[in-house]
């Protein structure tokens, strides 16, 4: 993946839509997604009601997340917000830490864990659902613009489109599109 935070966005019709091999790695992906937040969602309990669940606890579970975070908003809304979304949720959770700090003598509280978790669910809930609404439909190129493309379908609008950034599903759809053409 580019850090450059620029996006490139083509008209629809552009990109070719994903083979059968793409479509179940979409699908994997999708799944793994939707059960980290499965995950997430049956601890919902644990950190309001335990005292001991805190941020730390979450924190080696946002560490994919804030790598690809800017992607998943800016190619999923189509804007170009570069590196905002992440330095906002940044900003949100340092200011939750910088008050329970105060407040508690203690960062790394249930109330910051409880931030991080909300933060996740939306993380892992949008990506999961884009990458399983990409499966189904066969959305060309990123799945970030899966669910776009779901709502132009459906209001018989035609979105742009956009590369995949990651390499991975890249290759796998160019691999089966040559192998299609031979």
């Amino acid at each position: 993946m580019s850090g450059s935070g620029t996006l490139d966005f083509v008209a629809a019709g552009t990109l070719q839509r994903p083979g059968p091999l793409g479509r179940f790695v979409r699908l994997a992906l999708g799944a793994l997604c939707l059960y980290a937040l499965w995950a997430i969602v049956q601890q919902t309990d644990s950190i309001v009601t335990h005292p001991y669940s805190r941020a730390l606890d979450w924190a080696p579970f946002a560490v994919g997340p804030l790598c690809v975070f800017n992607y998943v908003v800016n190619i999923g809304f189509g804007r170009h917000w570069g590196q905002a979304p992440l330095m906002t949720s940044l900003a949100i959770l340092l200011a939750v830490a910088g008050v329970t700090f105060v407040t508690t003598g203690d960062a790394n509280s249930p109330v910051l864990g409880a931030s991080l978790m909300l933060w996740l669910t939306y993380f892992y809930a949008h990506l999961g659902a884009s990458f399983v609404v990409a499966a189904i439909i066969a959305t060309p190129g990123c799945e970030m613009r899966a669910i776009p493309e779901l709502i132009g379908r459906a209001r018989g609008l035609q979105g742009a489109e956009h590369a995949c950034p990651v390499a991975l599903i890249t290759q796998i759809d160019t691999w089966e599109r040559q192998r299609s053409e031979r």
